[in-house]
């Protein structure tokens, strides 16, 4: 499938020029150009990779052909590093909305029949562990069996951009301040404490006080020093002052909770995660003991995104479970 008109770049400041002169329609394929908006969203070739069904060399072959076609470098990129170059910017802010409108497409048309047969793209931030979110797909599959169900996991600022581009209809993700062009549900608040792994010196001490975590190595989350989407944890954080510079820092619950157990380094880690850890003495609570560090998670919806039947019908079960929830459930810790 290709787009109905080539695209060709002429980045004068900051300005893009169009011109149907310098590239063949037939050179530019609506593959290539929702790879790269993935990849530019994502701003990670491997995470495109997971999010596409697709191998990394893949993604890297589609985006330097794409680059080829267009005669423009698209990114700066490297084992640690994406960076979108300006020509690679201005793409993305063309291209974004009509991917997400051509995405969609496809979406949209299987819900035609009687029956629900269409897909949900469920867009998730690392670990959103909720009875009311599992309730929720054992209940829709219950009430819709053809159904299918697609997940993504994206950090909290992805998901908000990739809904600001209009690339997914809604996410679940921690929100600290709401953007007025959203919608949001509250779907349950967690609490997060301090951890460390076996190897940690203080593992197995008990009675520590604040002070005792002072200068200690910190693993925490891209989101706690890039963003305010995990600003409990981000004042929390600075009220310590552990060791600079930070020990070990990833995008994922996953792979922040691999460092900790590791013994790299003290982390945060939502208590509920955690239990088991803590009871198979894999991991050690650290003060302060109490419930801290809350998270609030919602259901952020962009309404200006047509939303297929499968969809709303996903996000009424996710309602009604959201309504039946116990007090206990919504809040836990």
């Amino acid at each position: 499938m290709t787009i109905s008109a080539a695209i060709a770049f002429v980045v004068n400041s900051e300005t893009l020029t169009w011109s149907t002169e310098v590239a063949s329609i037939k050179n530019i394929n609506w593959n290539l150009l929702h790879t790269f908006v993935v990849v530019a969203e994502t701003r990670s070739i491997s995470k495109a990779a997971q999010i596409l069904g697709r191998g990394q060399p893949a993604i890297s072959a589609a985006l330097k052909n794409l680059e080829g076609q267009m005669g423009q470098q698209l990114a700066e990129r490297g084992p640690r590093f994406f960076e979108l170059t300006e020509a690679g910017r201005l793409l993305l802010r063309e291209a974004g909305e009509i991917c997400g409108a051509i995405d969609r497409i496809s979406v949209l048309l299987k819900d035609t029949g009687d029956e629900l047969t269409g897909n949900v793209r469920l867009t998730l931030a690392s670990h959103m562990t909720s009875p009311i979110i599992d309730r929720t797909l054992t209940e829709f599959h219950r009430r819709h069996r053809r159904a299918t169900i697609s997940c993504a996991v994206m950090n909290s600022s992805e998901i908000i951009e990739a809904l600001s581009n209009r690339l997914i209809h809604f996410g679940i993700a921690p929100v600290f301040n709401k953007r007025p062009e959203f919608e949001h549900l509250h779907v349950f608040k967690e609490y997060c404490g301090f951890y460390c792994g076996v190897s940690h010196p203080l593992f197995g001490r008990e009675n520590l006080t604040l002070k005792d975590l002072e200068d200690q190595n910190e693993i925490t989350y891209q989101t706690a020093v890039h963003s305010d989407y995990l600003h409990s944890i981000t004042e929390m954080r600075h009220q310590i002052k552990f060791r600079k510079p930070l020990t070990g820092i990833s995008a994922n619950l996953e792979e922040v909770h691999r460092m900790i157990v590791a013994g790299m380094g003290i982390g945060a880690i939502p208590v509920q995660i955690a239990a088991r850890d803590v009871r198979d003495g894999i991991l050690w609570r650290l003060p302060p003991y109490e419930n801290i560090m809350p998270i609030d998670v919602f259901m952020i919806k962009n309404d200006k995104v047509r939303a297929s039947p499968t969809e709303q019908a996903f996000l009424k079960t996710l309602a009604d479970e959201i309504g039946k929830a116990s007090d206990l459930e919504r809040e836990t810790g």
